[in-house]
């Protein structure tokens, strides 16, 4: 359960960022996941701060984000890993982009229609 749980933050925290900065996509959430590992212990609250090395995973992905389709497929990861986790870490989580300095392009919420991201 753990191991879904911190999947759950990775794929909240990879829901925000949407702001397309450079041509790249997000095939899957193994491109989420592998960006955003660095968040787990703030997101899970055994870290105060937000990490640099989170930010920077936040930050590529937001980098990564470059089409509406990519957008699509951060909000999917979240939608299929929301259902399984932890509710509780969902705020903490979601505070991650905006402390990186990560414009969040729509809710971080698991019941955000994915297909209304452009």
């Amino acid at each position: 359960m753990a191991a879904v749980t911190k999947f759950l933050i990775l794929a909240v925290i990879a829901a925000v960022v949407s702001a397309p900065m450079v041509s790249a996509a997000v095939t899957n959430c193994g491109t989420v996941v592998s960006n955003l590992g660095p968040c787990i212990g703030y997101a899970l609250g055994s870290a105060t701060l937000v990490p640099p090395a989170c930010c920077a995973g936040v930050k590529n992905l937001n980098a990564l984000a470059a089409t509406p389709a990519d957008r699509r497929t951060i909000c999917n990861c979240l939608k299929a890993f929301s259902r399984s986790g932890n509710p509780a870490y969902l705020g903490k989580a979601s505070s991650i982009p905006r402390a990186c300095g990560v414009s969040v392009g729509y809710p971080i919420n698991p019941n955000v229609n994915c297909n209304s991201i452009y």
